[in-house]
């Protein structure tokens, strides 16, 4: 009897090249693939910006004479009103105005997209279990983290491209006086300082995930960006924080500003090898710890009331609480860093006759020489950001049921949908009440620092948390009809598009497009100045997300 002929055996085929860009056989590709819509949308979103208010700076600066009163007014704000702006340095030019007015602001959004994408490209997959299937291909762990690293980078880097594009189609199509052409260099000085900015805020949070997990990531790689960014803005003004500002790298790149025309590369060298030594953490941490593995950072136990052994909106609200209260304690700080200086913004305003001119026009009726009216042009517009980005962490914690897979689990026991996305959107609201109660302390405490009335200062604070409550039903309201993986996301971008609705409508003559924004519609509360029509309408959102949210996840199936 001969022996039965055996097949032979298949050899493995490579993947072509071409394949791995889009997604197959590659970690690299894959990561690229993922991020390929976040990538065309951030870059193209700074690139659109740019070329917009360019095109309306140069129309509405169109003479000399206009050019140099714009630079006396900015040199007669005073130094703790700049703040958060720029430096002023050939702000008469197109590309000083630019790097003054809107440069350091561009850095958040490029950083926040790298913290959000550096965080869970390696711990966010294996507290999931996706990274299980990946690891046991024969593939190094060290390759794996290096290619979804490189991964990130390459479309970070494609991202910037386009904003250096659109740098250049500003600098050479607005049709401006002489000195407004940017050249590539100054262009490419931008894009690069903007580009690292981002690395390293990223690498930041790259390098605690594998340690303590996405969320704390999150937390400290954004607490240090943001506090850098304010810190860096205040220096000048107030001496004490200056060496703060000198830990970060906001304040090593201060005097880099490429647009205006002053450059700083050696400030860039510090920033470059910071980010390759989070890399090195980042990457070594996943290699030698177990997947998924971190530690917990030390927070007092939970109430049991928040333990959510007595419902799902107690769980909800347990779970949200650590991100609740991060939140508000950043917030607070903020808004007491700001607030305890308004004496000294009180006492210049006074030196300044022109410019207390300057603000009565475009305040009417309102005292801005005052505490509330010092947090009214500060705290009020940035504070929103932060109640926003606060909100879409809390959605996020809500959505994350049905992103592990827990809410099959859940859904198992006597737990109907309708009672899970309204008990969600309970545990939201509290978190949202948590971080509100905080941010108020912190303004109460810096107020009562700058010898200033504390009723308007506390009552105007609470447009954050309308705020907030308007954007998480929009959350709710996405996640439940379409799925829990998009409430957070959503959330995020509508904060960051209000806010470049705020920035590039008003030069630009659009403020149709600004109402759409609900920003637009919070009054001046600092100052007692109420909208009711915004109020209503965030309280509308909320309610009318959670009821459309609960409606859609009763009847669609569950997605991971």
């Amino acid at each position: 009897m001969s022996a039965a002929a055996r097949p032979a055996a298949t050899g493995l085929h490579p993947v072509p090249l071409r394949r791995r860009l889009f997604g197959f056989g590659s970690p690299f590709g894959k990561t690229i693939r993922d991020s390929r819509r976040v990538m065309l949308l951030v870059g193209g979103i700074l690139a659109i910006l740019i070329i917009g208010v360019s095109q309306a700076i140069v129309q509405e600066f169109a003479t000399p004479a206009s050019r140099q009163g714009l630079a006396d007014i900015i040199a007669a704000v005073p130094p703790i009103l700049a703040g958060l702006a720029g430096k002023p340095v050939n702000v008469e030019t197109l590309g000083g105005y630019l790097s003054y007015k809107y440069g350091t602001f561009f850095p958040i959004i490029a950083s926040l997209w790298s913290i959000l994408a550096l965080s869970g490209t390696l711990a966010g997959e294996a507290r999931r279990g996706s990274l299980d299937f990946v690891a046991s291909a024969p593939i190094s762990r060290r390759r794996l983290a290096l290619e979804k690293l490189f991964g990130h980078l390459a479309v970070l880097t494609f991202a910037m491209v386009l904003v250096f594009l659109g740098i250049l189609i500003a600098g050479s199509t607005a049709k401006g006086l002489p000195g407004d052409e940017i050249s590539a260099t100054a262009a490419a000085g931008y894009t690069i300082w903007l580009w690292l900015l981002a690395v390293v805020a990223g690498g930041l949070a790259f390098a605690i995930a594998p340690f303590f997990g996405r969320g704390a990531a999150i937390g400290i790689a954004g607490a240090v960006m943001f506090a850098g960014f304010i810190l860096n803005g205040y220096a000048s003004a107030i001496p004490a924080v200056a060496p703060l500002s000198n830990l970060t790298w906001w304040g090593w790149t201060t005097n880099h500003l490429p647009l205006a025309g002053q450059f700083d590369w050696l400030s860039l060298v510090p920033v470059a090898v910071l980010a390759i030594v989070l890399f090195v953490i980042g990457v070594e941490a996943f290699v030698r710890r177990d997947l998924g593995a971190t530690s917990t950072l030390p927070t007092p136990s939970l109430p049991r009331a928040l333990l959510g052994l007595r419902g799902p909106a107690g769980r909800s609200a347990g779970e949200g609480l650590p991100s609740a209260i991060a939140w508000g304690i950043g917030i607070g700080i903020f808004g007491l860093m700001i607030a305890g200086s308004g004496s000294s913004f009180i006492d210049q305003l006074n030196k300044s006759p022109e410019f207390q001119h300057l603000l009565a026009t475009a305040f009417p009726n309102t005292n801005i020489a005052s505490i509330g009216g010092f947090l009214q042009l500060l705290f009020v517009e940035f504070g929103l950001i932060l109640a926003g980005l606060a909100a879409a962490t809390l959605v996020a914690k809500w959505a994350s049921d049905e992103t592990s897979g827990r809410l099959e689990f859940l859904l198992a026991s006597p737990l109907a949908r309708v009672r899970w996305v309204v008990a969600g959107a309970a545990g939201i609201l509290i978190g949202i009440l948590v971080f509100l109660a905080l941010s108020e302390v912190g303004i109460a405490i810096g107020t009562i620092v700058a010898n200033g009335d504390l009723v308007l200062p506390l009552e105007g604070t609470l447009v954050l948390g309308f705020y907030a409550i308007g954007l998480a039903g929009i959350g709710i309201g996405v996640g439940g009809v379409f799925g829990a993986r998009f409430a957070a996301t959503v959330v995020a971008l509508v904060t960051i598009i209000t806010w470049g609705l705020d920035i590039i409508a008003p030069p630009l003559g659009l403020d149709g497009v600004r109402q759409l924004a609900l920003s637009a519609h919070v009054g001046q509360p600092m100052l007692g100045v109420w909208d009711p029509v915004g109020l209503v309408a965030c309280v509308a959102l909320f309610v009318g997300g959670t009821a459309i949210g609960a409606w859609g996840f009763a009847r669609r199936d569950l997605r991971g």
